[in-house]
């Protein structure tokens, strides 16, 4: 009989708990469909568009009653009343669908596949999007091909903000991916389920710190190197408070999972026993595998090779003065106490190892003219332009960041005539979640005598954003080489939605494709000859990329 009771009163403890878990879940699935019922009607709803409605009012006035309902019917009553408030539907012209439309964003089937929504308010979403908003919309406009929210309610004053904004600012980034963001189809995972993950998330956070850290997996769902969480168009209060303001005074690189020393901030200042090329076993006596997993979660890239770049930026960072560093250096392994720095006085183009010298070109050899492409400008054009004709080959290196317009200017004395760099895809404000394709403009003019030599492009990593555009316009130099290894993987000019407390999220808000519409988000650029560097040729500071090139020439007999 004992064993009896037991066992009943372990029956009904589970039943408790699954009634609260299917309580919980239920709660959440609830959330989960207002949130994408209210972003569907915010940008197809032609009331909702006038802004004569505060929208985020109606979220805020709702969400509580939402998570409060007791049953599926009352749950529909409660958003076919949102529905009725806005009016009469308009029902004038049905809006057309273009054929030559991107279509790989748009998924509605939530609608069709929900449990909790019925036939009527089905009706009436479909009945919506027969006759969406065909006008302006003051929540999204069309600015230089990218999505522009300037429209939203910006809540500059906003610290922490309660669970009500915290949902709310959940919804609206959400739902401008979902809507607006042109590579959304290549995030890796249903963007569903990264709502679902994220709403008990928000919920939970406590207090600044667990709320930012939620917001950083937030950007980092993404898989978008340009997604970054930022306080004013400034990263470095939200990264003090996460990972701390002091950093020991070493730069690294990450090659097969092992930290390798390749310089010090300040070698003349600090006499610290770090030297490059050593290896770094551990940091703050956490083992250096377990420190990129876990700081990891917090940093965004496209790809592998990006998020180890960008994680090298955070490895070092702590809140305390001094740091202990295990070592490997050759075949000995010693523990190093490090005076920190500031974070502050790195310089984020050391960090990036950006490749450069002084004049911003250099010759190799007798025969081969060498140009660091961030470092080509108005007054050493006609300069570089010189040498190259004069020499056999020239190797554009643009592991770097070329940022002017005058880059543009190289392409007369290399292209035939005038080319197409890429297509565009951007956004059609009409029809939320497709888009547009548009050609690049040319580049080059008609030349009946363009440069014959041979042209070899590094890349790798480092390449990124425009380093990777860069990159694809010197591709479209006939027989180009390109030598290296996988880039960045984040193109399209870098698009900021608002989260409240002068707080934004950050994404990459056009597409960029080859002429044949082969993408580059998250791939990088193509690679004609792959090039991988190695935990020997970091120790050694070898460039293999370079000496690949060189190597490539000298079978063209040039060298």
């Amino acid at each position: 009989m004992k064993y009896l009771k037991l066992f009943r009163i372990s029956c009904l403890s589970l039943a408790l708990l699954f009634s609260v878990n299917v309580f919980g879940q239920t709660k959440y699935q609830k959330i989960e469909t207002f949130t994408k019922v209210w972003g569907f009607l915010k940008y197809h709803h032609p009331t909702v568009a006038t802004g004569k409605i505060d929208w985020d009012s109606v979220y805020i006035n709702n969400i509580r009653k939402i998570q409060r309902t007791a049953s599926d019917a009352e749950f529909n009553d409660q958003l076919l009343a949102v529905i009725n408030r806005l009016g009469q539907l308009q029902k004038n012209q049905i809006a057309k669908l273009p054929d030559t439309l991107f279509a790989k964003n748009h998924n509605l089937a939530w609608i069709d596949a929900s449990k909790i929504i019925n036939l009527k308010l089905k009706g009436r979403l479909k009945e919506i999007y027969t006759y969406r908003n065909q006008e302006e919309n003051k929540y999204i406009k069309l600015t230089y091909l990218t999505a522009d929210y300037t429209g939203e309610n910006q809540y500059e004053n906003k610290g922490l903000p309660n669970h009500d904004y915290r949902l709310l600012f959940l919804a609206r980034f959400w739902n401008a991916i979902n809507y607006f963001a042109p590579y959304k189809y290549e995030i890796g995972e249903d963007w569903s389920n990264v709502l679902a993950r994220f709403i008990p998330k928000m919920i939970a956070a406590k207090d600044t710190l667990s709320y930012y850290k939620t917001l950083l997996q937030l950007s980092v769902s993404l898989n978008d190197g340009h997604s970054q969480l930022t306080i004013a168009n400034d990263n470095a209060p939200i990264n003090n408070l996460i990972f701390g303001k002091y950093t020991a005074p070493v730069y690294a690189v990450i090659i097969d999972d092992k930290i390798i020393v390749r310089q010090l901030a300040d070698d003349s200042l600090n006499k610290i026993n770090v030297r490059r090329g050593d290896i770094i076993l551990s940091i703050d006596n956490e083992p250096a595998a377990h420190r990129m997993v876990r700081l990891g979660a917090y940093v965004s890239a496209s790809n592998n090779a990006s998020r180890n770049k960008y994680l090298t930026w955070v490895l070092f960072d702590t809140h305390n003065n001094y740091q202990t560093l295990q070592i490997k250096r050759g075949n000995q392994i010693f523990t190093a106490s490090v005076k920190c720095i500031p974070a502050s006085k790195r310089d984020w183009r050391y960090l990036t190892d950006y490749t450069a010298n002084k004049a911003g070109y250099k010759t190799i050899g007798n025969s081969i003219t060498y140009v660091y492409a961030w470092q080509m400008w108005h007054g050493n054009m006609d300069t570089i332009k010189a040498l190259i004709k004069s020499r056999k080959a020239v190797i554009f290196d643009v592991r770097n960041y070329p940022n002017g317009d005058d880059f543009y200017n190289i392409f007369d004395i290399f292209l035939p005539e005038p080319k197409v760099i890429n297509q565009s895809l951007y956004l059609s404000l009409n029809n939320p979640g497709y888009f547009k394709w548009q050609p690049s403009p040319k580049i080059g003019n008609i030349n009946k005598s363009p440069y014959g030599g041979a042209v070899i492009i590094l890349a790798d990593e480092r390449s990124q954003s425009q380093g990777e555009y860069s990159t694809m316009c010197l591709q479209t130099i006939p027989h180009s080489i390109t030598i290296g290894s996988q880039t960045a993987g984040a193109d399209g000019v870098v698009t900021a939605i608002p989260m409240g407390g002068k707080l934004t999220i950050s994404y990459s808000g056009y597409g960029i494709y080859y002429p044949d519409k082969t993408p580059t988000q998250r791939r990088g650029v193509r690679i004609d000859i792959p090039v991988k560097k190695t935990v020997e040729s970091a120790v050694k500071d070898q460039d293999l990329a370079l000496e690949e090139a060189l190597k490539y020439l000298r079978k063209m007999g040039i060298d």
